[in-house]
């Protein structure tokens, strides 16, 4: 429910801030001290369409902040869906500045209006002089009728979801298996023009690198060649090689190999001797062998063509390729094998198509009864607000088997005897509006609707007994949701368990308005004045005030 709400540079508030108690909370004063204001911030915070005018005179930017608690489990969760942390408490922030720009946040995380307004539709319902929230959006009909249908309906909607929920899985393995024969086919040949394609190549994991590596090779032969022929003319051909140089350093030394040390560096020349001799016969079998083949050239750039083709189509690197190759071979064998396989999901498909829509059948008809019963009871309602020459109907239209059914529903309003009946949101006006959502939600009560609802002169245009029926069902309702009303009936005024005057000052040049909760003598008083009229309070005024109070036998 609303605990609060801070206006700040918002028409003609400067700054404020409204607590709101959890039951049937009442907006007093005078036409335009800004009743209508408070609605229009709360309005804003909600979700409604924003507007710069409402930024107050010499501002440049207006806030509104709302604190819910004792939020839902079902906004608990939306909340936890977008990452969004909710300790059972939510704080809406909404700015607008002059030049249209603006901020929505929730919790302190920055948010789309799409997506506050997706929270906000089931925390409030609005109802006011041109637009109600929730009542008028026919996607919430068939919802609110369910709801109303109770534990019957909602087990009958768990069946028709489980079913569905068959029905979707046994189409995936349909899929899966590649849909009908003809799609089936062309697969089939896809995947073995694919795999013969891979296997044709004879392709070997280390082959690539290899390729490469000759390639540069051969694409260097010429200057291998010459560069091998001078190392091995230093090495071991020249007339001062380096074989020859460390033969008679080791050799000289022999003569002393009874000194320890200069033996053992005997040993390390004789090492390296024989280790530049098997690198000079190494370079010289390179030599021999290094020779400029085009042809082989020709094959290997061919080679390593083909691998960077297939590696365009099935994988980047060779490894990848045989894998996709599995794959194909594995994807084959099942399609070759998926006939008898596919019957069965085939039959069972059918089987529980024809499950569904009898499920859904029977939903429909649990529907419809609840709906000739929800009609009469919201019909009985209207008629206790004085709207008896009403209609209302819940239209039924058949739409495509889901988890919810197989229902589109809408409600239809008729507002005199002998009109046309139409959509609500067509239709209705604003005070008819009121009074319809007041219905909804006496005949809904505990059915878990939202947990706030504002309602903006519900008392329009009604006195007498009606003006008693509308106070005792506002109070009926505030046992079970939070209302915020403005009234302009002294009767409806006087049940209310909170009372908030709401007053306009003209200081210089400067017009402020203010909100105060009024307790007590405080209050009656106030709802003497509408008895009244006037700011001189009679006796007798303030008497019947207190006798609406119960203050006085």
């Amino acid at each position: 429910m609303l605990s609060s709400l801070t206006l700040s540079n918002f028409a003609l508030f400067k700054k404020q801030t409204i607590d709101f108690s959890d039951g049937f909370n009442c907006l007093l004063g005078q036409s335009g001290a800004g009743k209508s204001i408070i609605i229009d911030a709360l309005s804003f915070v909600l979700g409604a369409k924003s507007d710069k005018n409402f930024v107050r005179s010499g501002e440049s930017l207006m806030r509104v902040d709302g604190v819910f608690d004792g939020v839902t489990e079902e906004c608990q969760q939306i909340l936890k869906e977008w990452d969004i942390d909710c300790d059972g408490e939510i704080i809406i922030s909404r700015t607008l500045s002059q030049d249209g720009k603006s901020t929505l946040k929730i919790n302190g995380f920055p948010v789309t209006a799409k997506m506050l307004q997706t929270l906000t539709s089931k925390m409030a319902d609005f109802c006011g002089q041109h637009d109600s929230v929730g009542l008028l959006n026919v996607a919430n009909h068939l919802s609110l009728l369910d709801k109303f249908g109770g534990k019957e309906i909602e087990a009958q909607k768990e069946v028709v979801a489980g079913i569905f929920g068959r029905l979707k899985e046994t189409k995936s393995k349909i899929a899966s298996l590649g849909g009908n024969e003809s799609e089936r086919a062309r697969e089939k040949d896809l995947l073995t023009f694919q795999i013969d394609e891979i296997e044709n190549a004879h392709l070997d994991i280390t082959e690539e690198e290899t390729l490469k590596e000759r390639f540069d090779f051969i694409s260097s032969s010429e200057k291998i060649f010459e560069s091998l022929g001078d190392v091995l003319e230093k090495l071991v051909d020249g007339r001062d090689n380096v074989t020859s140089a460390l033969y008679d350093a080791k050799s000289e030394l022999s003569s002393f190999s009874k000194f320890k040390e200069i033996d053992e560096c005997r040993e390390r020349l004789e090492n390296a001797y024989y280790e530049v001799r098997d690198v000079a016969e190494t370079l010289e079998t390179i030599k021999q062998n290094t020779d400029f083949d085009p042809r082989e050239l020709e094959r290997i750039d061919a080679r390593l063509d083909l691998i960077k083709s297939l590696s365009k189509k099935y994988g980047r690197t060779i490894e990848d390729i045989l894998a996709y190759q599995e794959k194909c071979q594995k994807r084959l064998e099942e399609l070759e094998s998926s006939e008898e396989i596919l019957a069965k999901l085939q039959f069972e498909e059918e089987q529980t198509e024809k499950e569904l829509l009898l499920q859904c059948q029977k939903l429909t008809e649990l529907r419809k009864t609840c709906a000739r019963d929800f009609e009469q009871k919201i019909m009985a309602e209207l008629g206790d607000l004085e709207m008896k020459g009403t209609r209302f109907v819940v239209e039924f239209a058949p739409c495509e088997c889901t988890a919810k059914g197989a229902d589109n529903v809408k409600f239809m309003f008729s507002a005199n005897r002998g009109q046309e009946i139409k959509d609500l949101h067509k239709t209705a006006s604003g005070g008819e509006l009121s009074r319809l959502l007041l219905a909804f939600k006496n005949v809904m009560l505990g059915k878990e609707l939202v947990q706030t609802v504002v309602f903006d002169e519900i008392d329009s245009g009604i006195s007498g007994v009606t003006a008693g029926k509308v106070a005792e069902k506002l109070v009926n309702i505030s046992k079970f949701t939070q209302i915020i009303c403005i009234t302009h009936t002294p009767v409806v005024a006087s049940k209310a368990d909170q009372f908030i005057l709401v007053q306009k000052e003209a200081l210089g040049e400067q017009t402020t308005s203010s909100a105060t909760t009024l307790t007590g003598e405080r209050a009656i008083e106030e709802v003497a004045r509408l008895i009244d009229g006037s700011d001189k309070l009679s006796a007798t005024a303030l008497e019947h005030a207190k006798k609406l109070f119960g203050k006085i036998g």
